[in-house]
């Protein structure tokens, strides 16, 4: 049964991405290309899997490349789900590497392949990597949520695996660039905001949690009503304003004031800040609700939202998706706030907003939701693949070009979540889309920002570095050096003088060693 679940999951895959290939779309929204994460550093091996860098989450197109590199993020790290594992743990995944510090990738597409070019960590207010890791009692869990590192056979010896909460835990979702080359990335585990410096480490963190006892230092105070978000639901999709205000989607409908009256709600919160003056709004997002093709309804709680990017300063676009076996919809809407209501978790007639349930609901509330206009539909207009579940990272590169990645959950998944992962042939991948005429983003403002090149980011000049590595191909220097190349016998096997850049492309995978002239040592792994 699993191996047939494997196989059909994979065929499914291999067989509609053929036909994006190969179909002729004569249409305004058509496939231009898509690339391929063949290549990462590795993580560990886990279940006898080896596993490598991927899970891409959230996309922003960088500035100044030519709609050629991106942002993405690797989210909380391998997750298995187990909810139907044997001593069933209560948070219902599994943590193959608990000290997985989530990443940021900055990434290129070239030919075929998506290259990473620069790795970095998401780093504590002390500077060391945060994980990926359940937040603590009462600041993103409950004190009956454990977190698992593995699955058990004895359920008295289930304690063995309990994974220490995290204060810095996070489960990265949406990436963007601030105005002065920071970070600010969404994630669904708290429901919480960061602000990154350009190192990866934490400024601030707009938090529900800010007012309690114990709150880190950090953190600064959204509405208390984002605690309430569904579990694995929190914020998914980020966005920055050509003004820099920030706009975070929550995936689901929050559980407020609890999970009957949310998991029946059609309404999502967006959340607004200020960067400058910290305040915040919240505005109401609307779901389709209830939606059949056949016997598989999808039903308010079954949709998700997969990212957000700014047009302008009111105007956004927004993945929105909802699975119900055979019923699959995937679809990118045009939102927009200038005319809807700011919303508070105040009551409404007795009522919270999540109560008020839908577009009559809200009316009746005198609470006009943003507005939402079909923008594409992925699976018929973009040829998305039904194999590629997670879509959730989406950029506009120009008003008539827009990218969409998906998260691969590092190429495993447990279909009959019990806790048992499974390798399966889903790569991390990123699709680039022609749009044309009346599908062209309208009122587009293209960002003026000035991204920090990518050979001086992140990086003490002094010191020699390099990137991607492990490498198949071109690797590149932050700086002009004379370097020898070793290999673990201690032989030279080339030379380069005055080089930014060296092909590995002929040298037999393996490990070297790369000396420059200034006795500045580096090891670099070619696959």
């Amino acid at each position: 049964m699993l191996k047939n679940a494997l196989k059909n999951y994979a065929a499914k895959f291999c067989a509609v991405s053929f036909m994006a290939i190969n179909t002729g779309l004569v249409a305004q929204i058509q496939l231009d290309h898509y690339y391929v994460n063949n290549s990462s550093a590795a993580i560990g091996t886990y279940q006898g899997i080896n596993f490598r860098e991927g899970g891409f989450s959230g996309l922003y197109s960088i500035p100044g490349t030519n709609g050629k590199e991106f942002y993405t993020l690797s989210d909380r790290g391998v997750n298995v789900d187990a909810k139907n594992a044997t001593c069933t743990p209560t948070y219902d995944k599994i943590y193959g590497f608990p000290s997985y510090a989530p990443k940021i990738h900055r990434i290129k597409i070239t030919g075929d392949s998506i290259q990473i070019l620069e790795t970095f960590t998401v780093k504590r207010p002390n500077g060391t990597g945060a994980t990926g890791v359940l937040n603590p009692t009462g600041f993103g869990s409950t004190a009956s949520e454990e977190a698992w590192s593995d699955t058990v056979s004895n359920c008295l010896t289930k304690a063995s695996k309990y994974v220490t909460k995290d204060a810095w835990g996070i489960d990265c979702e949406g990436i963007v660039i601030g105005k002065d080359n920071d970070f600010w990335v969404c994630e669904e585990g708290g429901a919480t905001v960061w602000n990154l410096n350009a190192n990866g480490k934490v400024i601030k963190r707009y938090s529900p949690y800010a007012n309690l006892v114990g709150a880190e230092a950090e953190d600064l105070a959204i509405d208390t009503v984002f605690k309430f978000r569904k579990n694995n639901r929190g914020f998914e999709g980020v966005a920055i304003t050509p003004s820099g205000k920030i706009y975070a989607l929550i995936q689901s409908a929050i559980l407020f004031p609890d999970k009957a009256t949310g998991e029946a709600s059609l309404v999502h919160r967006l959340l607004e800040i200020d960067p400058i003056t910290k305040a915040t709004k919240m505005y109401a997002y609307l779901n389709p609700g209830d939606y059949s093709v056949g016997p598989d309804k999808i039903k308010a709680k079954d949709w998700k939202i997969g990212d957000l990017v700014a047009i302008n300063d009111t105007s956004f676009l927004v993945i929105e998706q909802g699975v119900s076996a055979a019923n699959i919809v995937r679809k990118v809407f045009k939102i927009g706030i200038s005319t809807a209501t700011p919303v508070s978790s105040g009551l409404y007639g007795g009522k919270t907003l999540e109560a008020l349930k839908n577009a009559a609901g809200l009316a009746g509330a005198s609470i006009v939701p943003v507005t939402k206009t079909l923008f594409m539909d992925m699976r018929i207009n973009s040829l998305w693949p039904d194999s590629l579940e997670k879509a959730e990272g989406l950029a506009i590169i120009n008003d008539s070009t827009l990218a969409i990645c998906n998260d691969n959950d590092f190429g495993q998944a447990s279909p009959l979540e019990n806790g048992i992962a499974s390798a399966i042939n889903i790569k991390s991948m990123l699709f680039v889309y022609n749009l044309k005429g009346s599908n062209k983003v309208p009122h587009y403002m293209a960002s003026n920002q000035v991204i920090t090149a990518v050979n001086s980011l992140n990086k003490d000049e002094n010191h020699f570095s390099i990137y991607p590595n492990p490498s198949s191909g071109e690797v590149f220097f932050n700086k002009t050096v004379s370097v020898e190349v070793y290999n673990i016998l201690g032989s030279v096997v080339s030379a380069h003088v005055n080089a930014t850049s060296i092909n590995v492309g002929a040298l037999s995978k393996g490990v070297y060693i790369l000396k420059t002239s200034e006795n500045e040592v580096l090891r670099l792994v070619v696959e």
